[in-house]
């Protein structure tokens, strides 16, 4: 029994942004509705689908444990159907442009009238208000307005968006995390509300010291291998067979970095006898280190650098990354056995509750898969289901 046991939540969301928050609902155990359009539904479900079956990675990654209705949006009496589902759900979701829902018949203002404790999250891509409000938006496109491909590359090479849809998955947690804070308001008021956040807006806000820094400062630049704002030992090292990270080495770390390196030289270099001689040094020590770390493959470095309790870790590839024994012990992947692929690893919840587990669903919903029972839940009969097919309502 999870942490929101009990909640209900109309997800009309599509691609990540969106689904990634209601996912968040469902591993936390809310009953969620998917509410997806006839015939292809979410496009997520095509994105990087394989085998006869058209299975995609990347719909069951955003949209485990859900249950989905086809209905289409278009139609009065899907539109009815909708209103009647918010009128017995705790939160309705959606990441449409704004004025997308509006014009459907299914704003904010319409569901509150139907259920006034409503909570309604919209999450867009630029924010509710302003220039490019009603613009478009996917993630690669949020991480340049926002910043983060600015700040991330080399010096002198292309700026470079992150390898990760980040932006999305920000923008989820943002969601997520406003509504679930909405509902126990809500517990404690009585009221329920609108909330809006967007892919902008949770890119500047991960930025947060950065920004603060450059508008204290007015300086910036490229990350490179390390930070810009971090004048330290702070970098990614090319090793003899991979690569492996170094981040911050106070006074107290210094020796036993010395020792792990077996550079007992530069323990008592004038250059970096200190934090601010390495400082003013720091080029020049790179240049060392990076000569030194090619001479042991990661394995060898990160025994030593874990010995001298250095804060370090290799550069893992997802294939390293879903077999590591740390990122197993706690469960962040997890093996699920799926009704068409067998028993596979799944990314499972970062988080964890002693009183309230959480359980990682092992599929996502065919498109329309409860449609009648949905329907059936809301009181209609098999005749008025029949009848909204015809009208052409269903999927």
């Amino acid at each position: 029994m999870g942490p929101l046991e009990g909640v209900r939540v109309l997800d009309f969301t599509i691609f990540q942004q969106g689904p990634q928050a209601s996912l968040v609902f469902a591993d936390m155990g809310a009953h969620v509705i998917k509410v997806e359009p006839p015939q292809f539904g979410d496009l997520g479900r095509v994105l990087g689908s394989v085998g006869e079956e058209r299975f995609s990675p990347y719909f069951l990654a955003h949209n485990r444990g859900k249950r989905s209705i086809a209905l289409d949006l278009k139609n009065p009496q899907a539109v009815e159907v909708c209103l009647a589902l918010a009128a017995q759900s705790d939160v309705a979701i959606h990441n449409y442009r704004p004025g997308v829902m509006e014009r459907l018949g299914l704003g904010y203002e319409e569901m509150r009238a139907r259920n006034e404790d409503i909570i309604y999250g919209h999450a867009s891509g630029w924010g509710p208000e302003g220039p490019r409000a009603k613009h478009p938006a996917f993630d690669l496109a949020a991480q340049a307005q926002g910043g983060i491909v600015g700040v991330t590359g080399e010096p002198d090479g292309y700026p470079l968006p992150a390898g990760a849809a980040i932006a999305d998955y920000v923008g989820a947690i943002n969601l997520a995390t406003a509504v679930i804070s909405a509902l126990f308001a809500r517990e404690r008021t009585g009221k329920g509300q609108r909330i809006d956040t967007s892919l902008l807006g949770g890119q500047v806000a991960m930025q947060a010291w950065e920004i603060q820094y450059f508008i204290t400062h007015k300086q910036t630049g490229r990350a490179g291998r390390g930070h810009q704002y971090l004048p330290t030992i702070w970098r990614v090292f090319k090793t003899s067979d991979g690569y492996v990270v170094v981040g911050g080495l106070p006074e107290n770390r210094w020796p036993k970095f010395c020792e792990a390196l077996d550079l007992p030289a530069i323990e008592h270099d004038e250059r970096f006898a200190n934090y601010g001689e390495r400082l003013a040094n720091l080029n020049a020590l790179y240049e060392i280190l990076d000569e030194r770390f090619l001479t042991k493959n990661n394995e060898e470095w990160m025994e030593l650098l874990k010995a001298a309790d250095c804060i370090c870790a290799p550069v893992a590839s997802y294939g390293d990354l879903v077999e590591d024994p740390q990122v197993r012990a706690n469960d962040y992947i997890v093996e699920v056995d799926h009704p068409t692929q067998g028993r596979i690893p799944v990314v499972g919840a970062p988080w964890r509750f002693s009183e309230t587990p959480t359980k990682i669903a092992p599929a996502a919903p065919e498109l329309g898969q409860h449609t009648e029972e949905i329907l059936q839940e809301l009181g209609r009969s098999w005749e008025q289901i029949e009848e909204l097919r015809s009208q052409g309502a269903l999927g």
